[in-house]
């Protein structure tokens, strides 16, 4: 009788591939090894181009699925997009490893977070409760996901330079840092050197505008990409130039945040990027100290004997500057208004390069969405998926722009790919995600 049970059981229909859409915990890609045959170019860090002798980064492994219709997900705050293209690698009509991402947006959203803990990236609810709208992408390179990024930037972003660029994102003491020399990275203070880095994974990043993005030559979009749409990308803001307005907080914060050793060339000295890169992560800290403390008491008074340590004469003037600052504030705002950790995180924008504040004429914005259509017929085939991110809540994509923007992108995406392209899934008024 146990016999034949079993056999009933065997003879069962196995449960259908399609129900079978939520992503599995994941697995991390190999680790990148060295090898004895790299060459020095394939050492240096930044280089602005790759390298010609550079390994070729892999082929993606083939998909084992794929959508009758190319599916489109639009979301209001960036980062959520990782729910859908989660989603995608838990069905397998993404591969789990070595994914492309061509990224029109006016921001790289590739600051690491810092405080979370590198394994996150291998639990996908612990992962999607710890990032946020500027530091989504790199975790998805080191967990192997993504191995090659396009940025598509607008005439007023400056936050990375053009080029291509070949560099490591791993682990070190538990966070994700990167060797990327760039000022972008080094101004986090994510910079480690390779040799520090471990399970680290290999990232090639090209960034330009869309005229020279030649598309139509890049074979390597023929194995499978995600399109990826900020709205921001055709008209922005930099919503941290308005907040506390009446004592000009964003241009007081450029006095205490920004680091003027970050402006010096140290590309190519790597002992020294390394301790700037220490100073500043330190710096951070020190400041973040600060504005908790704020939050916490909404003095500093006793600051110094809570902190329990002794401060350096730099770290004593910063602690005078924020002081001094607190002050202004207080004289023109009740207290009830005032966000300090708000106010740490403008702080935390203001770089060498700012963020970029530019709002398009209607002009401007249909000349760019034609620019799109350009780009879109010239694609050597269609995307696997396309994600939208609205950006507008936070005043990143204007408020009264973003709806004729998001009906233009749309009407390029239907225009140019038409039967291809499935009904956008507008996860941003709660409409079920069914692939």
């Amino acid at each position: 009788q146990q016999e034949q049970q079993q056999q009933q059981q065997e003879e069962q229909p196995q449960k259908p591939e399609d129900a079978q859409e939520e992503a599995p915990q994941l697995v991390a890609a190999p680790a990148e090894s060295s090898s004895e045959t790299d060459t020095p170019s394939e050492k240096k860090q930044g280089s602005s181009q790759a390298s010609s002798s550079s390994r070729a980064v892999p082929a993606a492994p083939p998909t084992s699925r794929k959508f009758e219709k190319v599916p489109i997900f639009v979301v209001e705050d960036h980062h959520e997009v990782l729910t859908f293209l989660y989603r995608c690698l838990g069905s397998k009509h993404l591969p789990l490893h070595g994914n492309r991402i061509v990224h029109f947006d006016s921001h790289p959203d590739m600051c690491i977070p810092k405080h979370m803990p590198a394994t996150y990236v291998f639990n996908k609810d612990d992962l999607l409760d710890s990032i946020s709208i500027e530091n989504w992408l790199m975790p998805t390179v080191f967990a192997g996901h993504v191995q090659r990024i396009v940025w598509i930037k607008p005439p007023w972003s400056d936050q990375i330079p053009k080029g291509k660029y070949a560099f490591h994102v791993g682990e070190f003491e538990g966070s994700i840092r990167t060797d990327s020399t760039l000022e972008y990275f080094v101004s986090e203070g994510c910079y480690q050197p390779e040799e520090k880095l471990e399970n680290k994974k290999r990232l090639e990043l090209e960034v330009c505008s869309v005229d020279e993005y030649a598309v139509a030559e890049d074979s390597d979009l023929a194995e499978g990409y995600i399109l990826d749409i900020d709205l921001d990308y055709f008209s922005t803001h930099n919503p941290f130039l308005k907040i506390y307005d009446r004592v000009q907080l964003y241009e007081k914060l450029k006095e205490i945040f920004v680091s003027p050793e970050l402006a010096d060339d140290t590309e190519n000295d790597l002992a020294k990027l390394q301790q700037v890169a220490r100073d500043r992560e330190e710096k951070l800290e020190f400041l973040e100290s600060i504005f908790l403390y704020l939050e916490e008491v909404g003095n500093l008074k006793h600051f110094l004997v809570d902190y329990q340590q002794e401060i350096s004469e730099e770290y004593a003037g910063l602690l005078e500057k924020v002081t001094a600052l607190v002050r202004i504030l207080k004289r023109e705002y009740k207290e009830e208004e005032i966000d300090w950790s708000m106010i740490y995180d403008a702080g935390c924008t203001c770089d060498v390069t700012d963020l970029p504040h530019h709002e398009s004429s209607r002009e401007e914005i249909v000349r760019m969405v034609q620019q799109l259509e350009g780009f879109l017929r010239q694609l050597p085939s269609p995307p696997v998926v396309i994600t939208v991110s609205r950006s507008s809540e936070d005043d990143y994509t204007p408020a009264e722009q973003v709806e004729m923007i998001q009906e233009m992108v749309l009407g390029a995406l239907t225009k140019c790919l038409r039967a291809e392209l499935d009904t956008p899934i507008l996860y941003y008024k709660d409409q079920e995600l069914n692939l």
